[in-house]
């Protein structure tokens, strides 16, 4: 198969795609790049250092078999990175395997490409209504779905994330995964909650 591209941005979580990249490259020898607006130092929600091994404008799509998005504990920096929502707009209509975890959904959802996918991840039911490019109606309550060829997931459902996406790419048996649905997977702020991230997302 072709290369992964993950995708970094500002407080980005390691954890939430560790699984997934370790087993590509340790187990199955697959090549990740880690793609971003450009090579200056990002730092992961856990203060770690990194740097992209290429930018926007290096990556040709035709080389890469599936794209990941790890999510953010703030994704404020992420959603208002005009070149990464150019990236992922190019996204559209083509076959590439698309996985995005916790957070990163919201970015999907601003490039366009959850029109008409169902969804799930960690977003918080505040969040229908003052994104207008976000749809409740396609969020699906679920710790891991898949709707085409996008794979999305809950945070802590990291390790079912890893094998949805290694057995969509072909490199494992597609083992059943138990995509758990609950209404326990709804999450609201309060109201304070809420409009503190409206005044700071904002202001940003």
């Amino acid at each position: 198969m072709k290369k992964v591209a993950c995708v970094i941005y500002p407080n980005f979580s390691l954890y939430e795609i560790v699984d997934l990249t370790s087993s590509l490259v340790l187990q199955y020898g697959i090549k990740v790049d880690y793609i971003a607006a450009n090579k200056e130092n990002i730092l992961s929600e856990d203060g770690l250092i990194c740097q992209a091994t290429k930018t926007f404008d290096e990556v040709e799509l035709n080389e890469y078999s599936c794209i990941v998005l790890p999510g953010m504990s703030d994704f404020t920096s992420a959603l208002k990175d005009e070149l990464l929502i150019q990236f992922l707009k190019q996204l559209k209509g083509k076959s590439i395997v698309i996985a995005a975890i916790s957070s990163a959904p919201i970015l999907l959802a601003k490039a366009g490409l959850l029109e008409d996918i169902t969804f799930t991840g960690g977003i918080w039911q505040n969040f229908f209504g003052y994104f207008d490019f976000l749809s409740k109606e396609n969020f699906m309550p679920k710790t891991i779905h898949q709707d085409k060829n996008i794979i999305t997931a809950i945070g802590f459902a990291h390790q079912e994330f890893a094998k949805k996406v290694l057995a969509t790419l072909g490199l494992c048996d597609d083992i059943e995964i138990v995509e758990k649905t609950s209404e326990e997977l709804i999450f609201n702020m309060s109201d304070e909650e809420f409009a503190e991230f409206k005044a700071c997302f904002e202001q940003s």
